[in-house]
């Protein structure tokens, strides 16, 4: 019985003992340390055709079959082979007092050309409504622009999205020529190049 009662009293002793020494590193049940979390601003934006990023596209009426005396058609020579992809994270709104429960800004997505067309011509662009992706993504102005040399509007409105990458994602762009008014005078034989330029920027 002084056995058994000796051995009762030594595993008392031993678990007050792992116990105390348990509680004095200062250690319990529980855990727990800070992350930290930052998520970037982000504005990109690019072109896809078929071949890729930087796709050349040429445009010219289509005269096979024109008779004499006939209009030449303007409309014909148009392009619908290119995309424009974007994404975007945007700043959280603070209406001015920092404390991040305003309303946050959109983008926008200009174009421009770095030439003028020559007299009589103008290139026309339409903006198709979106074919892909997440988030608030934005609203292409629904009707062919007239591009010119300084930015306009074409897409409005966009938050934090991504339209995916490619052709066939995004929106589609297509480009056609048109004779302005009274103008078939001023439309001369040549060839010449404009570059066309996507910049997305705050609202």
């Amino acid at each position: 019985m002084k056995k058994l009662a000796f051995i009762l009293t030594s595993i008392i002793l031993i678990s007050a003992t792992v116990k105390v020494s348990t509680g004095s590193t200062g250690d319990d049940e529980t855990s727990s340390h800070n992350l930290g979390i930052s998520v970037p601003e982000v504005a990109l934006v690019d072109v896809e055709g078929p071949s890729g990023e930087g796709t050349t596209i040429n445009l010219s009426p289509n005269i096979n079959n024109l008779e004499a005396g006939a209009a030449v058609d303007f409309t014909t020579a148009n392009d619908n082979s290119l995309w424009l992809n974007y994404t975007s994270i945007i700043e959280q709104g603070n209406n001015g007092n920092g404390n991040g429960n305003g309303s946050s800004k959109t983008r926008k997505i200009k174009a421009e050309i770095d030439e003028n067309l020559p007299d009589g011509l103008d290139l026309m662009l339409e903006v198709g409504t979106i074919a892909s992706g997440s988030g608030q993504t934005g609203t292409a102005i629904q009707e062919k622009i007239a591009l010119k040399k300084g930015p306009t509007t074409v897409i409005d409105d966009i938050g934090s999205c991504y339209t995916e990458n490619g052709a066939g994602k995004g929106h589609r762009l297509t480009y056609s020529l048109a004779v302005k008014d009274n103008k078939f005078d001023k439309v001369m034989a040549e060839t010449f190049s404009v570059q066309v330029t996507y910049t997305i920027t705050e609202n």
